[in-house]
C-alpha cells in the first residue's frame, strides 16, 4: 500500500480538512466578535498560535487512532475491518457521504460569517497600549482667574509628553472639549482611541501651588500612578518634568538620554514671563481677530522680563500671520506683518532651537509666503522634536498640496493630523476642500456635515458645504443652506466670500432680478473695487445669457485690474479661474484655437485651495476644457490624451459628475472605450 492509500485510509486527509474548516469558521468568528468586546489584540494572536499548534496534533492523532462504535482504538487494530469496508464503499459517489456534505457546509459557512461580518461590523482599529489623552485640570483656586493657568498647565504637560517618541498624545483642541465633562473615562478612552488618561487638578494660593495628578488605565479604571505635589510656584517647571517622567515609567517607556534632556530643558526660570506667555496662548485660542493684538502685547511683556524666552517670539510669529490674512485689505499692514513674522520665528528657533513650537512658527510663515520646501524642513523638525504634533502635520498636508497639488498624500497628512487631534479644524477643512477638488464631493459633503455639527459657527465649513452643494447640482439646497450663514463671515475679506456664494445660488436659480440687486450691494460695499466678486457674478450671469464675447473681454480686463489678494498664490487661482471662463466662451463661439491657448495661460497646476473657487475646480478641469478644444480641432489624439489626463486626475471622483460622464462619452465616441 502506498503512502497516499495509507494516509486515506488512516483519514488524516479528512482530518485536516475538517480541522481546517473549523479553524477557518473560529477565525472569522474570533475577528469578528472579540473586537466588539474590546478583548485585547493579544487574545487574538493567543487564539490562532493555539490552533496552529493543535493542526500537527489532530494528524498525528489521525493517523495513530480511530473512532469506533466501541471509542477511540489504535488504527492498526481495526486495518481488516477498515479494508473490507473500504472495499464496499470506495465506489461511493462523493456527494452521497454526508460527512462531505458537512465538509462543503462548513466552508460555505465560514465563508458567509466572514462576508456578513465584513459588511455589518465596524472595523476596529487595535488601541496602542502606549497612548495617552490628558485631560483639562480642574482649577481648585479660589480665584476663578486662574483657569488659564490650569489649562497652560494642561497644555505644558501634554507638551512635555509629546516629547516622548514611543507615546501617542492626543493634542489640546480635542481633549478640552472634556473639560468638565460628565462622561467615564472608559468612554473618553474609547472616543479617543487611547489606553490611558492622565487627570488632576491645580490649586494656587499666593507664590504656592499644589499639583495633583493620575494616571488611568482607561478600560479598566485601573490606577497605574498618583502623586500630589506642594511646591512653590518657582518649581512649576520641574513638576512639569516629574510628571512626565513618572508617566514614561508607569507606561514602561524608557527614555533616551535626548528624549530626558528635551524634557527637563526649559525655555525661562521666570514664572512671571511664562504666567504672560500662557495667558496670551490661552487668549489666542479665541480665534478673535479683535484679541489678537492684545495676544501680541502680553508675548511682547513676557520677552521684555526674559528676552531669551523663544516661545513668546513663536507666538508672535502666527499670530502676525493670522492678523495678515484676516486683515489683509491694509496692504500696508500686511507688509508690516510679514516682516515682523518673519524675524520673530528666526529669533525663536535660534533661541529655542530643540522647541517644536518654534520650528511650526517658521514653518507657518514659509508656507504662508509659498517657501514650501522651507516650510516641509521646518515642519518635519518639529515633528521630530514632537512626534505628536497634530498641526505639523496638518501643515504637511499643506505643502503636498499647494506644491505638488498631490491630493492623495495630502489626504494622507491631514488624516494624520486628525489622528492626533481629531478636532483640529484646519485639518478639517482642508481635508474637505481637497476632496471636492478631487472630484470626490459626497465624501467631502459627509465630512463636512460632521464638521458642521462640532463647529457650526465656522465659516470656512459652510462656504465648502456651499461650494459642495453646487458643485453636484443641489443648487436650491445650497441657496436655502447659505441664505443665513452672513453673520458668519465677519471679518472685511470675507463678507466677499459670502456674497459669491449666495450670487452663484441666485444664477443657478435663474433668479436675475435678485442677483442684480446682490452686484449693487457689493459694489456699495466698502474696498469691493479692490475685489472680483462683483463683476465676476456680473460676467457670469453674460455667460448664462450667452454673451460670450463681453464675458471673454470682461475676464481678461478683470485679469489685469488691481485686485486686492492676500497672497500672490491666491491671485493666481483667480487668475486661472479668468482663463477658464474664458476658454469655455470660446468653446462656445467655435473659436477653438483660442479656446486652447487660454488653457495653456493656467498654472501647471493650481494646487492652492480656495473656498471661494472650489465648486469649478479649474486646476483638474482645465485638462477638460483641453480636450474639447482638441476634440473641436479635429485632433483626436491630442483629445483622447487630454480626456484621459483629467480622468487620472479625478481618478477617484464620483462618477455621476457631469463632466466625468461627458468625459468618458466623448472618450468612447472617439473610439477610446468600447
Amino acid at each position: 500500500m502506498s503512502l497516499i492509500e495509507e494516509l486515506k485510509r488512516r483519514k488524516v486527509f479528512r482530518v485536516a480538512a475538517s480541522y481546517a474548516v473549523v479553524a477557518f469558521i473560529i477565525f472569522q468568528l474570533v475577528e469578528i466578535l472579540f473586537p466588539i468586546f474590546n478583548f485585547p489584540q493579544w487574545t487574538q494572536q493567543f487564539v490562532v498560535i493555539i490552533i496552529l499548534l493543535g493542526f500537527p496534533i489532530a494528524l498525528i492523532f489521525s493517523w495513530v487512532f480511530d473512532k469506533t462504535p466501541e471509542g477511540f482504538i489504535k488504527t492498526d487494530a481495526v486495518k481488516s475491518k477498515e479494508k473490507k469496508k473500504n472495499e464496499i464503499s470506495k465506489n461511493t459517489p462523493f456527494l452521497n457521504d454526508k460527512r462531505n456534505w458537512m465538509l462543503i457546509g462548513g466552508i460555505v459557512g465560514g465563508i458567509l460569517i466572514g462576508w456578513f461580518g465584513q459588511s455589518t461590523t465596524e472595523v476596529v482599529e487595535p488601541i496602542n497600549e502606549k497612548s495617552i489623552a490628558v485631560l483639562p485640570f480642574e482649577n481648585l483656586s479660589q480665584n476663578e482667574d486662574d483657569e488659564y493657568f490650569a489649562d497652560g498647565m494642561t497644555e505644558d504637560l501634554l507638551t512635555e509628553l509629546s516629547k516622548i517618541k514611543d507615546l501617542l498624545v492626543i493634542s489640546r483642541t480635542t481633549i478640552m472639549k472634556y473639560k468638565n465633562s460628565s462622561k467615564s473615562l472608559k468612554e473618553i478612552g474609547k472616543e479617543l482611541g487611547v489606553a490611558n488618561i492622565l487627570e488632576g487638578s491645580i490649586r494656587r494660593i499666593g507664590d504656592r501651588v499644589r499639583i495633583t495628578g493620575q494616571l488611568i488605565k482607561a478600560s479598566s479604571d485601573q490606577n497605574l500612578w498618583a502623586e500630589k505635589y506642594d511646591r512653590d510656584i518657582q518649581d512649576i517647571f520641574s513638576v512639569q518634568d516629574e510628571v512626565a517622567n513618572a508617566i514614561a515609567n508607569a507606561l514602561r517607556i524608557e527614555l533616551s538620554d535626548e528624549e530626558s534632556m528635551m524634557i527637563s530643558s526649559s525655555q525661562t526660570e521666570s514664572v512671571e514671563a511664562y504666567d504672560l506667555y500662557i495667558k496670551g496662548r490661552q487668549l489666542s485660542y479665541s480665534y478673535q481677530n479683535t484679541m489678537r493684538d492684545e495676544v501680541i502685547n502680553l508675548y511682547r511683556e513676557a520677552i521684555k522680563i526674559d528676552p531669551n524666552y523663544a516661545l513668546p517670539y513663536a507666538g508672535i510669529s502666527r499670530v502676525r500671520m493670522s492678523q495678515r490674512s484676516m486683515q489683509g485689505m491694509d496692504l500696508d499692514f500686511s507688509k508690516m506683518a510679514v516682516e515682523e513674522a518673519e524675524q520673530a520665528a528666526k529669533k525663536a528657533v535660534q533661541l529655542g532651537p530643540n522647541e517644536a513650537e518654534t520650528h511650526f512658527a517658521l514653518g507657518f510663515f514659509y508656507n504662508q509666503t509659498e517657501e514650501y520646501e522651507k516650510a516641509y524642513s521646518s515642519f518635519n523638525t518639529a515633528i521630530m522634536l514632537n512626534p505628536s504634533h497634530a498641526h505639523a502635520h496638518d501643515e504637511i498636508g499643506d505643502v503636498y498640496l499647494y506644491k505638488y497639488g498631490d491630493f492623495d498624500k495630502a489626504i494622507i497628512w491631514y488624516d494624520k493630523a486628525l489622528k492626533r487631534d481629531p478636532e483640529l479644524v484646519p485639518a478639517k477643512w482642508f481635508k474637505s476642500e481637497v476632496l471636492l477638488r478631487a472630484g470626490r464631493a459626497k465624501e467631502g459633503l459627509e465630512l463636512l456635515d460632521q464638521a458642521l455639527t462640532q463647529n457650526p459657527n465656522v465659516a470656512q465649513f459652510s462656504n465648502l458645504k456651499h461650494s459642495g452643494l453646487t458643485m453636484i447640482g443641489k443648487h436650491q439646497e445650497a441657496y436655502d443652506f447659505i441664505i443665513n450663514k452672513k453673520d458668519l463671515y465677519t471679518t472685511e475679506s470675507s463678507i466677499f466670500q459670502y456674497y459669491q456664494a449666495l450670487g452663484l445660488s441666485l444664477l443657478n436659480l435663474d433668479r436675475f432680478e435678485e442677483l442684480n440687486n446682490l452686484i449693487e450691494e457689493i459694489e456699495n460695499t466698502p474696498n469691493s473695487n479692490f475685489t472680483h466678486q462683483g463683476r465676476y457674478l456680473s460676467l457670469l450671469l453674460d455667460y448664462k445669457n450667452e454673451n460670450y464675447q463681453k464675458v471673454i473681454n470682461g475676464f481678461e480686463s478683470l485679469d489685469n485690474a488691481n485686485l486686492y489678494s492676500l497672497n500672490s498664490d491666491v491671485r493666481r487661482i483667480m487668475s486661472d479661474v479668468f482663463y477658464y471662463w474664458r476658454a469655455k466662451s470660446f468653446i462656445a463661439l467655435g473659436d477653438y484655437q483660442s479656446a486652447l491657448k487660454e488653457t495653456f495661460r493656467f498654472r501647471a497646476a493650481n494646487n492652492h485651495v480656495s473656498g471661494q473657487t472650489i465648486f469649478d475646480a479649474f486646476w483638474p478641469k482645465k485638462s477638460y476644457l483641453k480636450g474639447l478644444a482638441y476634440e473641436g480641432l479635429g485632433d483626436r489624439v491630442n483629445a483622447i490624451e487630454s480626456f484621459e489626463d483629467f480622468l487620472r486626475i479625478w481618478s477617484n471622483a464620483d462618477e455621476d459628475l457631469p463632466e466625468i460622464v461627458d468625459t468618458k462619452k466623448r472618450l468612447r465616441n472617439l473610439g477610446r472605450f468600447n
